[in-house]
């Protein structure tokens, strides 16, 4: 499916931590074939290029809480957001709690 190659495709292009996330154009030329076939093709999978890249934001960054120490705003850059503020709502949202809860909870084991 198209979209597991793009999720794929976002993980490897984005464990790098000094690059960003590819955008629409770019995934598209890596998978041959335009952007608007890209999002066309995403949407009849009933996913969209957006849910894969929060998927993909999401699992990088609540692995980089459990298994370093670097400060949140660190990760937060490294995973795509431009700000603390913006990665905390965003992993609020995704979790349910701030992101320094989560990184708690994982050393105490729950």
């Amino acid at each position: 499916l198209l979209g597991q190659r793009v999720r794929e495709l976002l993980h490897t292009r984005t464990a790098d931590t000094t690059t960003a996330a590819p955008n629409a154009e770019t995934l598209a030329a890596l998978l041959h074939m335009s952007s608007r076939t890209l999002h066309r093709q995403l949407l009849e999978e009933g996913v969209s290029l957006q849910a894969l890249k929060d998927e993909v934001r999401q699992a990088q960054a609540m692995d980089q809480l459990r298994r370093s120490s670097r400060p949140i705003k660190q990760i937060a850059l490294a995973v795509g957001f431009r700000n603390e503020k913006s990665f905390s709502r965003a992993f609020r949202g995704w979790t349910g709690q701030s992101p320094g809860a989560f990184r708690r909870a994982q050393q105490l084991g729950t």
